[in-house]
């Protein structure tokens, strides 16, 4: 098995991505709107300060999930002898930022490890499919095992009066380490939805009882944690519809 290998330049592409989607993290959790003036006062204001440490915040725990994730499928391709590659997706990220700021919603899509190989079988692509969602479930544990031994707190005044104790945000404060453990559960998550081009579709597949078992230890987990609830499967489950029928619309 060949090293991971990461160029200059794929070092700066997934630095680019991992700033990128943080910042746009930071901007729909500080609850700024471009509409009445509270996006232009979080950068000309003392908020200043505070967005910067929810930005840090973010790169932790969203940047941290999103790279240690697509490592996972590259090197899960390395593996198996292919050739994989980060690829900035710079429409993606402009997308994103602007979603973030004119709709205060978050589409995803800084970029991704692109596999060259001449020959990639089925149950090894939805390994290799599987390997960046696993990464996921283990921040988890780990942010969730630091939550225990050395908590985090910090309280910020975008999240007074906030309650989202699910996320790690309550009584003004975010608790860094259950805020990236639920962040890194909703990655996986999200990921699992079996619609192309999602990991989920590669991994249901080459084998519909591994979806499900994987599915399963996901959503146990955050149970478990206390990271989700019965609104989020909900959620999920039309996030999972919606994202089958667009899937089925743009690929057939």
């Amino acid at each position: 098995m060949e090293g991971i290998d990461l160029s200059a330049d794929e070092v700066f592409q997934i630095g680019i991505s991992v700033l990128a989607i943080s910042f746009a993290f930071a901007l729909i959790f500080s609850g700024a709107s471009i509409y009445d003036g509270t996006l232009l006062k979080l950068f000309t204001s003392s908020h200043r300060g505070e967005f910067f440490v929810l930005t840090v915040v973010s790169i932790v725990s969203v940047g941290t999930g999103f790279v240690l994730h697509e490592m996972g499928h590259k090197l899960a391709a390395i593996y198996y002898g292919a050739k994989a590659r980060f690829v900035m997706w710079t429409k993606g990220l402009l997308f994103m930022l602007f979603t973030a700021v004119f709709f205060g919603v978050l589409f995803a899509a800084p970029g991704a490890v692109y596999i060259f190989a001449d020959k990639i079988k089925k149950r090894e692509n939805g390994i290799i499919s599987l390997a960046g969602p696993i990464v996921n479930l283990l921040i988890v544990l780990v942010f969730m095992g630091l939550e225990a031994v050395a908590p985090i707190k910090i309280y910020l005044s975008f999240f007074n009066g906030v309650p989202m104790e699910g996320f790690g945000i309550s009584g003004g404060a975010i608790y860094v380490w259950r805020f990236g453990a639920a962040i890194n559960l909703v990655l996986g998550l999200f990921n699992m939805i079996p619609a192309f081009p999602l990991d989920g579709s590669k991994v249901f597949d080459w084998s519909k009882p591994y979806w499900a078992l994987f599915l399963m230890a996901l959503i146990g987990t955050g149970l478990i944690f206390g990271l989700i609830g019965i609104p989020y499967l909900i959620m999920w489950v039309i996030l999972l519809i919606i994202a089958i029928v667009l899937s089925k619309m743009a690929f057939g």
